[in-house]
């Protein structure tokens, strides 16, 4: 026993002992640190004018510093603190100031108060009304319901002929239409269901057709205007009517169309849409579903673009634009649901318990919009407006008091606070999953979950999240993030010269963009979700045109507008990084560009830090010899020792990716040279890997921490619009390691940064 407890004495010097050691070699560090550093680096290495102005701050481990720090410094006397000395000073300004958690407890990263941003606001005043409507759930069906009738007059259906479900509004009396007994000279067609707009936007809608047409959106009621109408034919000639529309995505919208032919010798009808970012073309299937879908309150007004100075958008900014804007929005919803006012409180103008019913949806109203149970002054507010106004008056000022209120435009200002933290009650935590996932405001399922108390712990929220995400909403929202994410928001010109890419026209880059969003859908929302399969994966979706511009044999079954995944003749794809619709939008309308390809890999796939450039260089092709490779070009414009500290990063992933031209396709040779994508590559652990095209480049995507952590900040700034230390020290480690132990599952990953700032208060107190 005696000799056990003489172990145990001896084991306890030895941490003592080791702890005065680290002790003693970080004051070490810190005693060279300011008898060589200081000068030119300042204290907390903040810089000095007319030395080194730039904060020694950084993401390099302690032994890359320690290394650059052995070779460099201090400057003309490198030799003055090497090996242990420079080891020391490393772990001084690593633990000081350098490493990001030393800077955040320098200057504690605090959760900003944001307000909704223009996405958000629309899809909540949306979300609102459909609270008192439903939702219209979409079926695995697409398609709309036509149903066939022989007419006796221009406007009286007779004969039902035939109901199905067909893939698209059109019809051509001279084709194979599959109606038997159809009368030639007098029947009319009907479709119904609902049209699923992929994102939000200006949509434009034409019908063509010598014939009688209306078509509604956004309404079954006959009795409305239509967004088109074409009812009244001219002598049978063929004429087009075009409108646009303001729609937003994830939700369903009602679609109907009334076509009829009466006594003429032609009968046809065309429906075509041009989606934001699209080109004219008949709504594909996939847009369209057989549903009985519930109207939608689409706000059109015009917002301000939000704050995207730290990469992601959010409502950080308030201006007298955006002010306007959201009083303009109001005005708007409080006019639309005014319109529906006895259908949405479900009462009638004869009902005796009307105003009771219109006090008591006002109230819903309200909570639903503060996100949280009305105080008992806030329902006394309310009953004193039905009071001074009487139903009508009431309701409307009751409205837009709702929709102008701090505790609306600012979701976090309904929360109670305990000091500097924010409480994240049930209520709390229902609004945040909402903005979270949808932008929007809580539904039904998740106030009854906040009334009972069940959004309390990790299991409640996680199920909630995991429910949320099988909604259209949030679909609409992911894909949203990976085209932020690939920085193509900004990439909207993706036209080449047409000399030398002919065929390469808008149509076929509308049919890449849909290539790419169906690829990224189907590895999101697939079993697996695998952020690996972005990279790794080889095939690429193709319909009959891009595969005959990339010169790949197709399924013959496939018809002119479906899309299915292939693999290209080359071989050599890697996901997202080779899909030509990314190839070509980092591509110069002539030729291929290197640099921009690595620059937003480099920063947004792998996860580098790149510094701004010492000056701006114009790349001028007219400035290099005819029979240059792009390499050599590139090469030689960044042989500068200033340009090479990023370049030595940049270059070998652009070059990497130098057998796809401008437009993706696969080539070896370039100015009848063969083409060379090798180089050594610089991983950001100082470490030297050979790199010998775009599976390589892949491989270290997939591999690097760099590039998962990149990846995951990405993700929580689109979801959250915080900064990730405003939720601790260590909640990126945190989900970096869940992220590795769930095999990189996406979806999971949403899911557990949901739940993390769900549950975790910004900024919370130090131990």
């Amino acid at each position: 026993m005696r000799q056990f407890v003489i172990i145990l004495f001896i084991a306890g010097l030895s941490v003592v002992s080791g702890k005065l050691a680290a002790a003693d070699f970080a004051a070490k560090g810190e005693t060279i640190y300011k008898e060589h550093c200081i000068s030119c680096h300042g204290v907390n290495g903040a810089g000095v004018a007319d030395e080194y102005d730039e904060a020694l701050v950084g993401t390099g481990s302690i032994e890359k510093l320690t290394r650059v720090i052995h070779k460099t410094m201090p400057e003309d006397e490198d030799e003055l603190v090497v090996d242990e000395d420079a080891k020391a000073v490393a772990q001084y300004i690593y633990h000081a100031f350098y490493s990001p958690e030393a800077q955040a407890k320098i200057k504690p990263v605090r959760k900003a108060l944001l307000r909704r941003t223009k996405h958000q606001h629309r899809n909540s005043i949306a979300d609102l009304v459909a609270s008192f409507r439903g939702h219209s759930p979409i079926p695995k069906q697409h398609g709309l319901t036509a149903n066939y009738f022989n007419a006796e007059k221009m406007n009286k259906q007779k004969q039902k002929l035939l109901t199905r479900i067909e893939p698209t509004p059109s019809f051509n009396l001279a084709n194979n239409h599959g109606v038997k007994k159809i009368n030639p000279k007098a029947f009319s067609i009907h479709w119904q269901g609902a049209l699923l707009p992929p994102e939000t936007g200006t949509y434009h809608f034409r019908i063509t057709t010598p014939n009688g047409a209306r078509f509604f959106l956004n309404t079954y009621d006959k009795k409305k205007t239509a967004l088109i109408d074409a009812w009244v034919s001219s002598k049978n000639s063929m004429r087009t009517s075009v409108k646009s529309t303001f729609l937003i995505g994830g939700h369903a919208l009602p679609m109907m169309i009334e076509y009829t032919s009466f006594q003429e010798k032609k009968s046809s009808i065309l429906i075509e849409w041009k989606q934001p970012h699209g080109i004219w073309e008949k709504i594909p299937q996939r847009f369209l579903a057989p549903i009985n879908a519930k109207e939608v309150a689409i706000i059109n007004t015009p917002f301000p673009a939000d704050d995207a100075s730290l990469g992601y958008e959010r409502g950080s900014t308030i201006s007298k634009q955006w002010s306007v804007a959201s009083a303009n929005a109001a005005i708007q919803a409080s006019s639309i649901i005014l319109n529906h006012l006895d259908q949405l409180a479900k009462t009638n103008p004869k009902d005796k318990q009307r105003t009771t019913k219109l006090l008591q949806f006002c109230e819903q109203f309200t909570a639903r919009a503060h996100g949280r149970p009305l105080t008992t002054d806030q329902k006394q507010r309310i009953h004193k407006l039905f009071k001074q106004h009487g139903p009508e008056g009431a309701a409307q000022r009751s409205l837009m008091l709702a929709l102008t209120s701090p505790y609306f435009l600012y979701p976090e200002l309904s929360h109670h606070t305990d000091g500097n933290q924010t409480k994240h009650d049930a209520w709390a935590i229902a609004t945040h999953l909402a903005l979270t996932i949808w932008d929007s405001v809580p539904d039904n399922q998740l106030r009854q979950a906040a009334s009972k108390g069940h959004l309390v712990n990790p299991q409640q929220v996680s199920a909630q999240a995991q429910r949320m995400l099988r909604d259209p909403r949030a679909h609409h929202k992911l894909q949203r993030f990976f085209h932020e994410w690939l920085n193509l928001s900004e990439k909207e010109d993706l036209r080449k010269d047409p000399k030398l890419f002919p065929g390469f026209n808008a149509r076929l880059i509308a049919d890449l963009r849909s290539s790419l969003n169906l690829f990224v859908a189907n590895v999101l929302w697939s079993k697996n979700s695998d952020y690996r399969k972005l990279f790794l994966t080889q095939e690429v979706y193709m319909n009959p045109r891009i595969a005959t511009f990339y010169k790949t044999k197709l399924p013959e079954h496939l018809k002119n507008e479906q899309f299915t995944p292939v693999v290209t003749p080359d071989r050599h794809r890697a996901g997202i990084l080779t899909h030509p619709y990314v190839l070509s939008a980092f591509s110069y309308h002539k030729q291929t560009s290197p640099i921009h390809r690595g620059v937003y890999l480099s920063r947004n796939v792998l996860g580098r830090f790149l510094k701004p450039p010492p000056k701006a260089t114009e790349f001028k092709d007219s400035d290099f010899k005819p029979n240059q490779t792009m390499r050599e070009k590139v090469t030689e414009l960044t042989k500068d020792h200033s340009c090479m500290a990023c370049h030595e990063i940049i270059n070998p992933i652009g070059f990497s990716l130098e057998n796809y031209d401008a437009v993706g396709r696969f080539r070896t040779r370039e100015k009848n040279k063969p083409i060379n994508t090798e180089s050594d590559y610089i991983t950001d652990d100082d470490r030297k890997v050979r790199i010998k095209g775009a599976q390589d480049l892949a491989q270290l995507a997939i591999e690097s921490p760099g590039a998962h952590r990149a990846f995951i900040k990405h993700l929580f700034h689109h979801l959250i619009q915080q900064p990730v230390p405003a939720y601790g020290y260590s909640t990126m480690d945190r989900l970096h390691e869940s992220f590795k132990t769930t095999n990189f599952n996406m979806r999971q990953l949403i899911v557990d940064i949901t739940t993390t700032t769900a549950l975790i208060p910004s900024h919370p107190k130090k131990k």
